[in-house]
């Protein structure tokens, strides 16, 4: 065939088609390591060794005692579309391993430096072969014991652009750190450490059950408070684990899915989770879960994604349905009905809190009526019943205690921060103390434990304590961190409580930051963190400092919101302002309330908090008569 000298049509040379297929399963160091951890998963290995260093870009080594290979395995091993796991296109229709593509090691050899070494007897001799860049070199012999160390080194040494927009390293550890936590979980017969720049930051010992292996990995503290639901089908079983609700978090710390030992995603399972836990709690909360799911491997397809992320089910909503029925049966279950219901929780009510107690009633549609006859494990909808510590709107003979109406400085009239400046001005020009109590007071009111309502010269403004405690702490921590630290309170006993490998990385990581705010961070060992000081303003208590660190550590995790918090400290202090703010459901003095409203409006920009949220409305009292008709 004659091909014209002016085509623009070329075929790409091997070297370029490498890289390209590289690109679509090599996406960071955390993709190397979870490619080589299932090979080695998929051989049989009891006992699994990671090494990296430099978040994975100089080295990340991968060692198992797994089946091994021969010389004329490991000749093939590195060559594109070579695997052992399947032998025919009828194979992808019934995927029982965690691999099979043959895509991984050559990928893997396309971008980096690799060395493979191996042995299939228990003689200690095994073969090497190396790859520079895709480039092959010889087998050779070498001593090795039975099983595989694959060593990956200068990773994405030949693409610099690719390495150019890779994150920092901090979060490319992050993420491998996340990776083990959920590799390991779903494996606990098989022992994995992990070393990170020569100090141990993994250690999973065998275990018998996956709850031990979750208490691992999350800490016995966590693991203790799940609740455990099976279910079975005639083609499917299911072995789950779940918060309680009272530990339910608008941010939970896992939500992991593992079909037949695969940690994927599926937006089928994670909806009927969460709608079957929302009928015990309040929507806007979450729980954390782990759900293992074994299925005939002909009803999934898990080749619709290049890392093997995502899968599909043939039946979607059958499959809704039954992690739904199990989730809900499960959580019903275990909840404590030894009482009866007492009250009925209003819509709109505040959050209850860890003091709340929970109960059945057999009514969904929030019906005024209360139900006393509670049964366990029916299906049933629940209610709190309300405890010292939860607003009972119920009808009740007990008169409400007279609130005590304390000043509130800026509230004589609200016209923003402009006016707060000219009002203090006007009292030093008459030489008046600014005390508390030295403006015109009125009263201010919370609503729902959520929100605080005052009264303004012409209507009402209505703050979100969340948002507003939100905006005053993350400035305040801007100006601690440039200064370098904040003032402290020292605790009598430290605050020690366990962190999971990923979390507890970013918390070393961040110390400079948590000092910079007045905590004082240490590492007790282990998967322990010990808090030694905390920030000596603020509402914080002792109590509230293991909730805080750990929501920090969540949003320092998900780096939401980056085109707002542009810089680490912005970032740092945004996620410290959210895990350390009044929440929801808090109930507050009026003392307290007028602290927090005094301090919003001193801040540089009051109405929106850190993420963009409003912090307040403000109701005129023309669109309040246009509500009454006036």
């Amino acid at each position: 065939m004659n091909v014209n000298k002016d085509s623009r049509i070329q075929l790409l040379s091997r070297s370029v088609v490498e890289k390209i297929a590289a690109g679509e399963v090599i996406e960071r160091p955390a993709s190397v390591l979870k490619e080589l951890i299932e090979n080695a998963l998929d051989a049989g290995a009891t006992y699994l060794e990671v090494a990296i260093e430099d978040a994975g870009f100089s080295c990340i080594k991968v060692a198992d005692n797994g089946c091994g290979m021969g010389a004329g395995d490991i000749t093939r091993c590195l060559q594109r579309h070579a695997t052992s796991k399947i032998s025919s296109a009828d194979d992808l229709f019934s995927i029982s391993t965690l691999g099979f593509r043959g895509e991984a090691l050559a990928s893997i050899a396309a971008v980096s430096r690799v060395s493979v070494t191996s042995s299939n007897s228990e003689e200690g001799l095994g073969y090497t072969l190396s790859s520079e860049g895709g480039t092959l070199s010889e087998v050779v012999p070498a001593q090795h014991t039975k099983g595989t160390t694959v060593l990956c080194q200068d990773l994405f040494y030949n693409v610099p652009a690719r390495k150019k927009f890779m994150k920092s390293r901090k979060a490319e550890r992050m993420a491998i750190m996340r990776l083990l936590e959920q590799v390991v979980v779903s494996f606990p017969s098989v022992h994995f450490t992990c070393t990170d720049e020569g100090k141990r930051s993994l250690d999973a010992p065998q275990v018998d059950t996956p709850h031990m292996r979750i208490a691992q990995v999350a800490g016995a503290e966590f693991a203790k408070k799940l609740i455990h639901g099976t279910g079975e089908t005639t083609d499917m079983s299911v072995e789950i684990y779940i918060s309680d609700p009272q530990d339910a978090r608008p941010k939970p710390r896992y939500r992991n899915l593992y079909v037949n030992l695969r940690r994927v995603d599926n937006d089928s399972v994670t909806y009927a989770v969460r709608e079957a836990f929302s009928r015990f709690i309040m929507s806007n909360l979450r729980a954390s879960w782990f759900c293992f799911l074994e299925v005939d491997p002909s009803r999934v397809d898990v080749n619709i994604h290049p890392t093997k992320q995502k899968i599909k089910f043939d039946d979607e909503k059958a499959l809704f349905s039954f992690i739904f029925r199990t989730v809900h049966s499960s959580v019903a279950g275990s909840i404590d009905v030894s009482d009866k219901v007492i009250s009925k929780i209003e819509e709109g009510a505040p959050y209850p809190g860890k003091t709340t107690e929970y109960y059945f009633k057999k009514d969904y549609s929030g019906s005024s009526g209360i139900d006393n006859t509670v049964s366990k494990g029916t299906g049933d909808s629940i209610v709190p019943k309300q405890t010292p510590d939860t607003v009972n709107y119920s009808s009740s003979n007990k008169q409400p205690e007279k609130l005590q109406q304390t000043s509130l400085s800026f509230l004589s009239v609200f016209d923003g921060k402009e006016f707060i400046e000219k009002e203090i001005a006007k009292q030093k020009d008459k030489n008046v103390e600014l005390t508390h109590g030295s403006f015109n007071l009125i009263p201010c009111y919370q609503l729902h434990r959520r929100y605080i309502l005052a009264p303004i010269k012409n209507g009402v403004v209505i703050i979100d304590q969340h948002a507003a405690h939100e905006r005053i702490l993350y400035e305040e921590a801007l100006e601690d961190i440039k200064r370098g630290r904040s003032e402290s309170q020292r605790l009598l006993f430290p605050v020690t409580f366990d962190m999971s490998p990923a979390e507890k990385e970013v918390v070393l990581s961040c110390r400079d930051y948590f000092s910079a705010l007045g905590f004082d961070v240490q590492d007790f060992g282990g998967r322990t963190i010990a808090v030694s000081a905390m920030p000596a303003t603020g509402f914080m208590k002792s109590s509230d400092i293991e909730e805080a660190v750990r929501e920090i550590v969540l949003n320092l995790i998900e780096e939401k919101d980056k085109d707002l918090m542009s810089g680490p400290e912005k970032r740092f202090a945004a996620s410290f302002a959210c895990g350390a703010a009044i929440k929801f459901g808090q109930e507050l003095k009026q003392e307290e309330m007028n602290l927090l409203l005094n301090n919003l409006f001193a801040t540089k920009n009051p109405y929106i908090c850190p993420h963009g949220r409003p912090t307040l409305v403000r109701i005129s009292l023309e669109e309040l008569s246009r509500r009454f008709l006036r």
